[in-house]
């Protein structure tokens, strides 16, 4: 038997130390979607990332921000100090929408939560 962890796992004990160390900044139906490796509408990007892994994303920082401020802290600003700053987040996971396997999908957020989720094509697809 390997005692090395699987990418799936090593990302279950991460999630379930953050959700440990930080049990009242994340509501227990975002908690339960995290755990299934969903994003869902009302999601902060940290918690969209918590379910769905890694990323790549696009950020407009609101103006409050410096010029050249680091987009990370920018996206990460968003659960707890919500503005006007636009973020797009791309995932690529068979656990969104289980029926349908590997799927890539992009995440909108305004004012820190997700307000959009829309599929895309995956690689080797059309348009």
């Amino acid at each position: 038997m390997s005692d090395q962890l699987s990418e799936e796992e090593k990302h279950r004990e991460f999630v379930l130390q953050v959700l440990k160390e930080f049990p009242d900044k994340i509501s227990l139906p975002i908690q339960e979607k995290i755990l299934a490796r969903q994003v869902v509408l009302g999601m902060a990007p940290y918690e969209a990332h918590l379910a769905a892994g890694a990323f790549m994303f696009k950020v407009q920082a609101d103006s409050k921000w410096p010029k050249g401020a680091d987009p990370y802290n920018v996206m990460w600003a968003q659960s707890l100090h919500p503005d006007d700053s636009k973020i797009w987040m791309t995932f690529e996971t068979n656990t969104q929408w289980p029926d349908k396997g590997l799927t890539r999908f992009r995440v909108f957020f305004q004012q820190g939560r997700a307000v959009e989720i829309e599929t895309l094509a995956n690689k080797g697809e059309g348009k």
